[in-house]
């Protein structure tokens, strides 16, 4: 329903004779309209008619508008001669509310009649938008299609009432029901409403219990969550611990192998050809190359002599205490280039086994019996290796040396003996002497070998 005070739109035009004439705009449709002469005698006793209710008493609010819209028809103008009204926008517009003032003179009575038609109109106006749903003024065509609609509208209301009027037939022409049979529906569905209540309440209470139990689950499963995040983490320090023990035992293992292999390898290799290597240079035998003998052509040092004869004493020695081999007659002290041999009798002496050259003298023969004498220590080691050969291995292999010694001279079995004294001998048969020394000492090394590795065939020895 639309307030009391409705919103309306006017236009006032001035023409040429000086009168003023005032246009209504049509609420629907926003267009200018002229009124009916017969809106401007309508007195305050039928705008009163007109705003009575058509069918039902006054409410309160309408009691007041009325009340409101008769004390405003019987008020009198204001003294100064001006008629004041607010106008509000127009539906749909988007101006704002203007006052707007008729200005007249207390001489002028046409003016006076104006602000009272237009009282008078908006009233009546205010009073047909309040008793319905549409507001007012319209046009004729806007009106046309308002009738339209409202009779359309009771087209449709006549064929309700007409359907609610054949049902009310259909109602009173129908037999009462049995009052005892719906008493007893009545009881079947209030006794069926009580199983059901209970059937509810014991669902309410399985479902407390569900939820208890639901609780209950989840308060295990985030237990057993934490429980397996920990075994998680724990299986994962186990398996990287896992890791490092097995990168560790790898890595032991491949030093295991390494060491075993460098194990099979010194196993293998024999510590005395390792530390005296015995070969050639020329017509020199030579051991960890020093050179031991002297040619004319090629005059060697007597520094690297004596540290030749000093190793081959160092190696007699090693062979003969490796071996368990007693010495007679001479005790064998190696100390390098200044090597020497002691006598083993009451009145020792010692025989050094190393010379500074020089001019020899017949009767300084210290140097060369020293020489005779470590021929004899290896012929005494060359002895008794022979016998051992025989005694322990089989009479088909037994261990011979393939040179001969007799007292001061060495030399091949069959072929030629030369003497490892230095005076009244040549340099060249002096160093082939000493040549063959060092053979023999290798063929001691070899025999060695052989004891040390009894798989392993004895082999001659190269020079």
């Amino acid at each position: 329903m639309a307030s009391a005070k409705k919103e309306l739109s006017l236009a006032i035009k001035k023409e040429p004779s000086s009168t003023e004439s005032v246009y209504f705009v049509c609420q629907q449709c926003c267009q200018p309209i002229s009124l009916h002469k017969s809106f401007h005698t309508i007195t305050s006793e039928e705008l009163g008619q007109l705003a009575a209710p058509l069918v039902a008493p006054l409410t309160e609010s309408a009691s007041s508008s009325d009340h409101n819209v008769r004390l405003s028809l019987n008020a009198a103008a204001p003294s100064d001669g001006v008629i004041r009204r607010s106008v509000s926008r127009m539906k749909g517009a988007t101006a704002t509310y203007q006052d707007f003032a008729l200005l007249t003179s207390p001489d002028s009575l046409e003016m006076n009649n104006l602000s009272y038609r237009l009282k008078v109109s908006s009233q009546l106006f205010d009073i047909m938008s309040g008793n319905g749903n549409v507001d007012h003024p319209l046009c004729q065509d806007c009106t046309s299609s308002l009738m339209d609609s409202m009779v359309k509208q009771l087209g449709e209301s006549e064929k309700e009432l007409k359907t609610y009027q054949d049902y009310l037939g259909q109602l009173k022409a129908s037999p009462l029901p049995d009052m005892v049979e719906l008493q007893g529906e009545l009881d079947q569905l209030t006794q069926e409403e009580q199983e059901l209540l209970a059937q509810l309440e014991s669902v309410e209470v399985e479902r407390a219990q569900v939820a208890e139990q639901t609780k209950s689950l989840h308060e295990e499963q985030a237990q057993l969550a934490a429980e397996e995040e920990k075994y998680y983490k724990e299986l994962s320090a186990h398996k990287y611990r896992e890791r490092a023990l097995v990168d560790e035992q790898q890595s032991v293992d491949n030093q295991l192998q390494h060491a075993q292999a460098q194990l099979n390898t010194l196993e293998r290799t024999n510590v005395y050809n390792f530390t005296f290597r015995i070969w050639h240079n020329g017509h020199f035998a030579t051991i960890n190359g020093f050179r031991l003998g002297r040619l004319p052509t090629v005059p060697v040092e007597w520094s690297e002599i004596n540290a030749a004869l000093g190793q081959a004493a160092l190696l007699l020695h090693s062979l003969a205490r490796r071996l368990n081999i007693r010495f007679e007659g001479y005790r064998l002290m190696p100390y390098g280039n200044m090597s020497y041999l002691e006598t083993t009798q009451e009145k020792k002496k010692t025989l050094p086994l190393f010379s500074n050259g020089g001019l020899r003298v017949f009767w300084d023969s210290k140097f060369d019996n020293a020489l005779v004498a470590f021929l004899n220590l290896v012929s005494q080691f060359k002895m008794q290796v022979e016998t051992a050969s025989q005694q322990d291995d089989s009479p088909a292999m037994p261990f011979k040396f393939p040179f001969r010694i007799e007292e001061d001279k060495i030399g091949d079995v069959d072929g030629s003996m030369y003497s490892v004294r230095n005076q009244f001998s040549t340099e060249e048969n002096w160093t082939k002497a000493l040549k063959f020394v060092l053979i023999l000492l290798k063929w001691g090394l070899a025999y060695l070998t052989t004891k040390l590795s009894p798989h392993n065939a004895p082999t001659r020895p190269t020079a």
